[in-house]
């Protein structure tokens, strides 16, 4: 089939959206294109990229109406069999396009309501307004969609259960075919994503203060920009190695250098119940795991023996957790082992790639396509 994914929020190169889901459609025969902003080629590894040109406009409402609408026309405009989407705000897009009779498919990489009251606790207002909003895009999207892809069980029994698989984020092999031997690691800890108070970044600096042997390797973007100023102010921030946003091969090798993998989020409801990438991704990469104490998280680490669950809101256990696995090397690297052993086995790409490509093929069926 003719496939078309499009966001307005995400990068080019997204790992979920390009690395994992467009690769996987075109590995399997479909004709894939992505419509995203700025791609900085046409095309790459089978998939067919379509630069979105955002409107600027200073009166917000007006700006989104624009967006929406430039994104609908743009879609529309590359024919696809099946339209697959990646942001809430989209909805009213996907709902058009599916009044012109395309099949629609709407992939929840998060729990949007729940996440626009976790990032407007200063402006709640807004939050809320954003919350409602959400809730109502998704009544009418669980109404009217053919698919659902959802990024962790908790976000796919919002979705008619007939309708909607759970593809998990779990990294893919290919990235990580080799672990280095523990010796040759640094006495660092490393922290990859989204930079955000909310995410632990005052808390993993103030810990690494702590532990005299640490230092943290920082990969990713500060949100907002002006949280990068107030941190580096934090005492603790002359043993950061701030590497701002990297390319997925120049993170994954600043990933064997560490030795632990840094995961200490908020407790809120948007992480309590996620299953970030990351996590999978330290595992992948043979580092210990210093994460948060959520029952989802302690499963899965306690189980597989790889890693430490620590409270997030206190940067003196975070410490603890650190300074103990710095200071006991053979437990840490057998930990590393281990994890690296449970995402060969159990978290990778490989059998989450399997599902979406059933989703297609049930897609493709004379019989859906026509209802």
């Amino acid at each position: 089939m003719r496939v078309v994914h499009f966001s307005t929020i995400h990068k080019p190169f997204d790992v979920r959206i390009f690395h994992k889901e467009c690769r996987t459609l075109a590995a399997a025969g479909h004709e894939v294109h992505l419509l995203i902003p700025d791609p900085p080629v046409a095309e790459r590894d089978g998939v067919h990229l379509h630069p979105l040109p955002l409107p600027r406009c200073s009166f917000r409402p007006k700006r989104i109406w624009r967006r929406l609408t430039r994104t609908f026309q743009l879609a529309w405009s590359l024919h696809g069999d099946v339209y697959h989407f990646h942001d809430p705000e989209l909805i009213p897009v996907g709902l058009r396009l599916k009044q012109r009779g395309a099949l629609v498919v709407y992939d929840a990489h998060e729990d949007s309501p729940r996440e626009a009251l976790a990032f407007n606790r200063r402006n709640p207002v807004r939050g809320y307004s954003q919350w409602a909003a959400w809730h109502c895009f998704e009544w009418a999207a669980r109404r009217c969609f053919d698919a659902f892809v959802a990024a962790t069980p908790f976000i796919a029994d919002k979705f008619p259960a007939e309708r909607t698989v759970c593809v998990h984020n779990y990294p893919c092999l290919d990235d990580f075919t080799s672990s280095p031997d523990w010796g040759q690691r640094e006495h660092a800890v490393l922290y990859a994503g989204s930079i955000t108070s909310i995410r632990g970044i005052r808390e993993m600096i103030e810990a690494v203060h702590r532990v005299p042997q640490a230092r943290l390797i920082l990969i990713g973007e500060f949100a907002p920009a002006d949280l990068l100023e107030e941190t580096r102010q934090q005492p603790g921030w002359n043993k950061v190695e701030y590497l701002g946003w990297q390319t997925r091969s120049e993170a994954i090798q600043h990933y064997q250098r560490a030795r632990i993998g840094l995961a200490i989020l908020h407790p809120t409801p948007i992480f309590v119940d996620s299953l970030p990438n990351k996590l999978f991704e330290y595992m992948a990469a043979g580092l210990a795991v210093v994460a948060s104490d959520f029952p989802s998280w302690r499963r899965i680490l306690e189980n597989f023996r790889c890693g430490l669950v620590v409270d997030p809101l206190d940067p003196r256990s975070v410490a603890e957790a650190i300074d103990y696995l710095l200071s006991h090397p053979d437990e840490a690297a057998a930990m590393g082992r281990r994890g690296r052993e449970a995402a060969l086995s159990h978290f990778n790409w490989d059998t989450e790639a399997k599902k979406l490509v059933k989703l297609y093929d049930q897609l493709s069926q004379p019989q859906r396509r026509a209802s």
